[in-house]
C-alpha cells in the first residue's frame, strides 16, 4: 500500500465501513493521544470514482482529527493514509477488522510466525496490517516477553485484559525476573505476593472491574529501580534513554520548542526530499513548529 497525504475535506466516511460502536471515552482518549503525539498509525483510504478518498479504516480517528480541528484549523492540514483498492475496500475493511479484533498477544505471534516461518519481512507485515513500523516493533517485544515464561507470561496476559498498556513491552523486559516480581509486589503493596496479585488482577478484569495502569504508571515503576533488577548494566540502559528521550522531542508540542531555523530546515527537507515517508514527517513538525 502507498501512503499519501489526504486533505480532511476530501475525507468521506461511509456508515457501511464503520464499526459497529465505539465507547465515548475511547474516542476521548484517541482525541487526547492524537493531540499529544500525533496520528501514530495512517489511515486506510480508497480513490473514489468522484476524486475523494473513501475513509476504509480509521473512522474514529478521522472523526478525533476533525474535532482537534475545531480548535485549531491550523494543524492537521494533511492526514496520512495509506491507499487501497477502491474495488477491495470491502474485504480491506473486514480484513482490518480482524486483526483489529485480537488480542496484543495474538497478533504478535501471527507477526512473528509470518516473520519466522513464512519469511515474510515486517515492513511488509507492517504495511499489510496497517499500522507503523514502531507498532510492529511493539509486537516483537511483546513475543519476546511472552518467551520468558513465568510472571512475564502474567503481564502479557495482563496486557490482553486492558490491565496494563501493550505499547512499551520494553518496559517490562528490561527487568530481570526478580526486578519484575518486586515491581508486582510493590503494585499489590500491603505485602501481597506478585503471584496471587497477578491471579487476582486478572479475575477482576474478566469481570470487568479491573483497574488499569497508564503507560507513564509502568515506565515510572519500572524505571526506578536498582541496577541489579535490570537485564542491561546502567550506562546502557541511559544510553536507550537518551534515544528514547531524543524521540520524544521529536514528538514534543510545537510550543514548546518553535525555532526559525528548524522551521526553515523543516522546509528545505520538504522540498528536496523524495522519500514520501521523510517528506510527510518534515511536514507535520513544520506544521506544529508554526
Amino acid at each position: 500500500m502507498m501512503l499519501i497525504d489526504v486533505a480532511p475535506s476530501e475525507l468521506v466516511i461511509s456508515d457501511e465501513l464503520r464499526r459497529s460502536g465505539s465507547a465515548k471515552q475511547f474516542e476521548e482518549r484517541l482525541r487526547s493521544s492524537i493531540e499529544e503525539i500525533g496520528l501514530a498509525e495512517p489511515i486506510k483510504v480508497a480513490q473514489m470514482p468522484s476524486g475523494k478518498y473513501l475513509v476504509v479504516d480509521g473512522t474514529m480517528r478521522v472523526r478525533a482529527i476533525a474535532a482537534i480541528r475545531e480548535d485549531d484549523p491550523t494543524v492537521f492540514a494533511v492526514v496520512p493514509a495509506y491507499l487501497t483498492d477502491y474495488a477491495r475496500r470491502y474485504e480491506i475493511r473486514y480484513q482490518t477488522d480482524i486483526y483489529q479484533d485480537l488480542l496484543p498477544s495474538q497478533l504478535a505471534t501471527l507477526v512473528e510466525h509470518l516473520h519466522q516461518t513464512e519469511k515474510v519481512k515486517k515492513i511488509d507485515i507492517a504495511r499489510y496490517i496497517g499500522v507503523s513500523p514502531a507498532t510492529l516493533r511493539n509486537y516483537t517485544g511483546l513475543w519476546r516477553l511472552m518467551q520468558r515464561d513465568g510472571l512475564f507470561v502474567k503481564v502479557v496476559e495482563l496486557m490482553d485484559l486492558g490491565v496494563f498498556p501493550a505499547s512499551n513491552p520494553f518496559a517490562w523486559q528490561r527487568l530481570t525476573a526478580q526486578g519484575l516480581r518486586l515491581v508486582l509486589q510493590q503494585l499489590a503493596g500491603d505485602g501481597e505476593a506478585a503471584e496471587p496479585w497477578a491471579e487476582r488482577m486478572i479475575l477482576s478484569a474478566r469481570q470487568g472491574h479491573g483497574a488499569r495502569y497508564l503507560t507513564a504508571d509502568v515506565e515510572s515503576i519500572t524505571g526506578a529501580l536498582d541496577d541489579q533488577y535490570y537485564r542491561e548494566d546502567s550506562e546502557l540502559r541511559d544510553v536507550k534513554k537518551t534515544l528514547g528521550t531524543r524521540r520524544a522531542i521529536r514528538n514534543e508540542p510545537a510550543k514548546a520548542r518553535s525555532t526559525r531555523a528548524a522551521v526553515q530546515n523543516l522546509s528545505r527537507v520538504s522540498r528536496d526530499t523524495s522519500d514520501p515517508v521523510l517528506k510527510m514527517a518534515a511536514e507535520a513538525f513544520r506544521a506544529y513548529l508554526k
